[in-house]
């Protein structure tokens, strides 16, 4: 008796299992190992060895979801007359012969290699041929349980009771009757291989260790699968997130570079934010604001706030309502020059109070609030300008730093 996913009792090794007595030594699906040390006496163990290890490897074609190999090394077996059920009967009826022994194992391997043959026709959706190869398994084995169950279903089908069910994969054909999965003769579709399964009656002398492995492997697998499917779709998820994002902050740099271009600025356009410089400097003196410098804050401020608005800017400027898309965070960053006697690192008050002058003025004429901004000192040596005597008028001056705000949070 032969469980299609399991092996072969009294046949040693079918299909990766232990198996019975029998060919001693035939271990592992569709090998030959642990067969070293043994002798063949005769002809009919030599039959029955080869009988078996080529029913083994149709076992691992058929676990692998390969039914055409597998009905490939079962159709050999059969036109080379390994499967010839008359020959096997006969050495059935002489248990008494000196190669009785080798003729049992190698009448159980026959038995099993068309019960899988069987099988596989039923999951290709040839009917006709599965029912032939169960009725040689009974002309054998007439109490064989996987025989009568298939026969049945078989005859329910054809009476229209039962309704066969034809599962098509890429690559490979693996046609399975419904009907036939609920039997012994079940076939279930795991991972794109196919599955033979036990119909959990009596499975006494049948090597079922390596299905219960097997069952457990493939479940395994599929649920590492699943893992793996689940974080490749939350990483092309983050992804396809960080894409979007980076998109909208280069749309709105753009609309910043823009908006605020004039004469006397300088736009420095980093990966995240843009630095306003301005050409000369802003302060003569202490946080004595220059005219120039005042004028220019001021511009600045209602282009600030038409930006957070989405006001009309001028020609080109994108419509009322855009704001969402271009809303922006300013910095304004005070700059000083190392003075004889001062400390050249660390920020200074003169810095951070030229950075509170020109937040006064960004929000003078504009709709902007002194807490819309950001004030710092930069350090000494962190001017705009190299760190020069000729540079140090221009490096008495603010900077500014705008940033594209973030998104609101999804609800």
């Amino acid at each position: 008796m032969t469980d299609a996913s399991g092996g072969t009792s009294g046949a040693g090794g079918a299909a990766g299992g232990s198996g019975a007595s029998g060919v001693d030594g035939a271990t592992g699906a569709g090998g030959a190992s642990g067969v070293s040390g043994v002798r063949v006496t005769d002809s009919a163990h030599a039959r029955a060895l080869s009988l078996q290890l080529t029913v083994n490897r149709a076992h691992s074609a058929a676990r692998a979801g390969d039914l055409d190999r597998a009905a490939r090394l079962l159709d050999e077996l059969d036109t080379g007359g390994h499967l010839d059920t008359a020959r096997v009967s006969f050495a059935k009826a002489d248990s008494g012969a000196p190669s009785g022994a080798a003729s049992g194992a190698e009448r159980a391997t026959v038995v099993a290699a068309l019960n899988l043959r069987a099988k596989v026709h039923a999951q290709r959706g040839e009917l006709t041929e599965a029912d032939a190869c169960w009725t040689r398994v009974e002309a054998l084995a007439p109490d064989d349980p996987d025989a009568a169950a298939g026969r049945l279903t078989l005859a329910k089908i054809a009476s229209g009771r039962r309704h066969a069910r034809p599962v098509v994969h890429t690559g490979r054909v693996a046609v399975i009757a419904a009907a036939l999965a609920a039997t012994v003769a079940g076939v279930a579709l795991v991972g794109g291989a196919v599955r033979l399964i036990s119909d959990g009656g009596d499975d006494a002398g049948r090597p079922s260790g390596s299905v219960t492995e097997a069952d457990s492997e493939s479940d395994r697998l599929q649920a590492e699968s699943r893992r793996a499917d689940e974080l490749a779709k939350r990483i092309a998820d983050q992804e396809a997130d960080d894409s979007a994002e980076a998109e909208r902050r280069d749309s709105t740099l753009d609309e910043v570079a823009k908006r605020l271009a004039m004469p006397g600025v300088e736009l420095r356009r980093h990966a995240d934010d843009i630095q306003l410089v301005f050409s000369t400097g802003v302060f003569p003196y202490d946080s004595v604001i220059s005219r120039e410098g005042a004028t220019a804050l001021t511009e600045i401020g209602r282009r600030l706030a038409d930006l957070n608005s989405g006001a009309d800017a001028g020609p080109g400027a994108p419509e009322k309502g855009a704001g969402a898309e271009t809303g922006v965070e300013t910095t304004v960053v005070g700059h000083s020059v190392v003075v004889p006697g001062g400390s050249p690192s660390g920020g200074s008050v003169v810095a951070l109070e030229r950075a509170r002058v020109a937040a006064q003025y960004l929000a003078e004429d504009s709709d902007l609030r002194l807490t819309d901004f950001r004030l710092v000192s930069a350090d000494q040596r962190r001017g705009p300008f190299p760190a020069t005597d000729a540079n140090a008028p221009r490096n008495r001056t603010v900077t500014l730093l705008i940033t594209p705000k973030e998104p609101p949070a999804a609800r």
